[in-house]
């Protein structure tokens, strides 16, 4: 998913969600490093693009 956050779109990925939020870890700058954070639906929208410091890789069985 894309996340508002500082007056930009950044990637992120739900970790949790409810019925009124979700809990997202997203990527704040364009450095490797992540931060977490609660969002209401408004400051999210969906992502296809693949993030390589985020998106995990599918587990294989």
């Amino acid at each position: 998913m894309w996340v508002y956050r500082g007056g930009d779109w950044r990637a992120g990925v739900a970790e949790t969600v409810s019925p009124r939020a979700a809990t997202v870890t997203y990527r704040p700058s364009s450095a490797r490093g992540t931060g977490v954070d609660t969002l209401t639906a408004s400051y999210m929208v969906p992502r296809a693009d693949v993030d390589p410091l985020l998106d995990r890789a599918p587990q294989r069985r």
